[in-house]
């Protein structure tokens, strides 16, 4: 769910704070990392990989989400209102994770107050000149049996990176726990409204790519404002873990409902520099899910031995409505250039016309153990029962089905204290997300594919107050892409991702905060489409390398400040899949970004206030980032955000 939470107190506040209140002093993603492999609380994240891309492959199109260990489906948004952080899981921060997904795991961690932990307020001034208020009840009872936390956000005007404004969002969102000595009952939900204009994307033609344009330019039909909510609900329930047995169990909706949704896409550029433009406008296409699980364990420890059996029952139930957009031809424009406005169109469809049926069970069993410090292994067996069925707006229907057996198997030894071996090996069943709404089947519910995994890896404790890890990885699953003749998008043969990953986080002096970290990795294709020279050997917006680095310095000789730095490389990434006469691929260039922050604690009575300010992309480097759908967005250029915050 979009949120625009304002960046929180660093570290350092927690000299100005009362000791209960450094659940909020922590929200600093810096300081609160274990490594670089993604993590992010509050507005701000550190890492080589996110949601939207681990090791190449996105976690969002796979499915793979969590909340705090549990399996549920991620249909909609959700907001910082209910989450305390999320981290990226992939490789070695996986040995404790049950069924883990062969790409990685999303896991969101639920907020939790801290007794005495102070509510907030944020006004903000984003990075756009969007302003926003924001509200964040936070409460504790005095036995720790109650916990609650319950948000309000307003974007008055909202605006973007490619000159949108006027829209206007709300969003309200929470969370709860009651404990007893049964055991722990937690809830959370939130639902936001939105109005914003449309998004653009340059479709990728030729040899060359397109020359740049002036950012923050709206190119967009005034009336092309997207509408739509977003609503997500939940429950956990764990029983209290005295004994050696335990259950739980985990139900989530979620719904994405947009009222109409429209992209604006140039192509088919001429030599006097005109291209065509259309609008693609879609009614409502509502997608409602429910999921969850029920899952009981067996533990026990004797002296440094400890076991744990987890049997787990996973499913979900979807529904989706899809097709049917409408094509509004703007005719051709000059490149870089709005166009004429026209008068908005009348759309035939108030809805979608196909229907989309998804429903899934699993049996799964966990075994891990561990021997202190020295061994631990995690194996898990899934059987699932997967049925997809579609019908279109000719009521033709058509059906899937497939019934895996999906295994993971990972240990990692400690040889000696500070060095650490791990491995794993693991085969999944993974969504292969959604068709862009660039393609000739746009917003259809894709087939899931069966995807494998393998993994080796050190971990070093090489010196005082760092921690490194160094892995070798191969991830290898079906590809999907844009067909070239029919515009459609499937499946058009293999990938492969193979390479070597590292992160180094700690706190290296007193006072300094460090995550750096990155990739090479070698992403290949193959199948039938490669062999015929239809499509080229690498895939489309994957980078050969990748690095981070990220730095959080608090002032000694300055009482409650605090600056940042942040700096990403990324190595060039393919634009078309199809190849060049020469054999090549149109391939973007190095993209290089930094940003620079502060933060600085101050009182003004009783009242605790945090100043944030930070300069993004600080040399506007101006660079074209590719899609899957092969189109193609500009980077964000250099931008200024405050944050206020109060905490009450």
């Amino acid at each position: 769910m979009k949120r625009t939470i304002g960046a929180q107190a660093a570290l350092l506040i927690a000299l100005h704070l009362p000791t209960t209140a450094l659940a909020q002093a922590n929200a600093n993603a810096t300081t609160g990392a274990s490594d670089a492999f993604g993590f992010k609380s509050g507005e701000d994240s550190v890492g080589i990989y996110d949601e939207s891309s681990v090791r190449g492959f996105s976690l969002e199109a796979a499915g793979n989400y969590r909340f705090e260990g549990s399996y549920f489906v991620k249909n909609a948004g959700v907001s910082n209102f209910f989450l305390e952080s999320t981290t990226v899981r992939i490789g070695y921060n996986t040995l404790n994770t049950i069924l883990p997904g062969p790409s990685g795991v999303v896991d969101f961690k639920l907020r939790d107050p801290a007794r005495g932990e102070p509510s907030y307020i944020n006004l903000t001034l984003d990075a756009y000149a969007q302003p926003q208020a924001e509200f964040l009840l936070k409460h504790r009872s005095k036995d720790d049996s109650k916990s609650l936390a319950f948000g309000v956000s307003r974007v008055f005007d909202v605006r973007d990176q490619q000159g949108g404004e006027g829209g206007k969002s709300l969003l309200i969102a929470g969370t709860g726990r009651l404990s007893s000595s049964l055991g722990t009952l937690r809830i959370f939900g939130g639902e936001y409204r939105y109005e914003r204009p449309g998004q653009f994307r340059i479709q990728v033609q030729g040899a060359e790519l397109p020359p740049e344009i002036e950012r923050t330019t709206f190119l967009g039909q005034r009336w092309a404002m997207e509408q739509g909510q977003r609503r997500i609900a939940g429950v956990l329930a764990d029983t209290n873990g005295k004994g050696d047995f335990g259950a739980g169990a985990t139900l989530v909706f979620a719904q994405e409902d947009p009222t109409r949704g429209f992209l604006q896409l140039f192509g088919n550029a001429a030599g006097d520099g005109s291209v065509r433009s259309i609008i693609v406008a879609s009614p409502s296409q509502r997608s409602t899910a429910w999921s969850g699980e029920l899952r009981g364990h067996y533990q026990r420890q004797d002296g440094d031995f400890a076991q744990r059996i987890d049997l787990t029952v996973r499913g979900r139930r979807q529904r989706a409505h899809f097709g049917v957009s409408t094509i509004v031809d703007l005719g051709r424009v000059e490149f870089g250039e709005a166009g004429p406005a026209i008068d908005e169109p009348e759309f035939p469809h108030e809805t979608a016309q196909s229907r989309e049926k998804v429903d899934q069970w699993g049996l799964g069993a966990t075994y891990r153990a561990s021997v202190g410090d020295l061994v631990r292994i995690n194996l898990g067996l899934l059987r699932t029962d997967y049925e997809k069925s579609f019908t279109n707006s000719e009521n033709v229907q058509r059906t899937t089905k497939s019934k895996p057996l999906l295994y993971n198997v990972s240990a990692a030894w400690r040889p000696f204290e500070p060095v650490e071996l791990y491995g794993s090996y693991i085969k999944g069943l993974e969504e292969a997300g959604v068709a862009p709404a660039s393609a000739a089947n746009r917003f259809e519910v894709l087939d899931p594919i069966t995807v494998t995994q393998r993994e080796l890896g050190i971990r070093l404790f090489f010196l005082e107050g760092l921690t490194a890890v160094i892995a070798g990885f191969d991830t290898r699953k079906p590809y999907l892409g844009l067909e070239g003749n029919t515009n459609v998008y499937r499946q058009l043969g293999h990938v492969r991702h193979r390479g070597l990953e590292a992160s180094v986080s700690g706190r290296p002096a007193k006072g300094v905060s460090l995550v750096a970290g990155g990739f090479v990795m070698d992403p290949s294709l193959s199948g039938p489409a490669v062999e015929q020279g239809l499509i080229g050997s690498r895939p489309v917006g994957v980078p050969k390398w990748r690095g981070i680095a990220s730095v959080d310095y608090a002032l000694p000789g300055t009482k409650g400040l605090s600056l940042d730095s942040a700096l990403t490389l990324i190595g060039n990434r393919v634009a078309r899949s199809a190849s060049l006469p020469d054999g090549s691929q149109l391939k973007t260039g190095t993209s290089v970004s930094a940003n620079l922050g502060a933060r600085y604690s101050f009182r003004i009575g009783e009242t605790i206030l945090v100043a944030r300010a930070q300069v993004l992309n600080v040399f506007n480097q101006f660079g074209w980032e590719p899609t899957s759908a092969e189109s193609l967005n500009y980077t964000a250029p250099r931008r200024f955000k405050l944050v206020l915050t109060g905490f009450i």
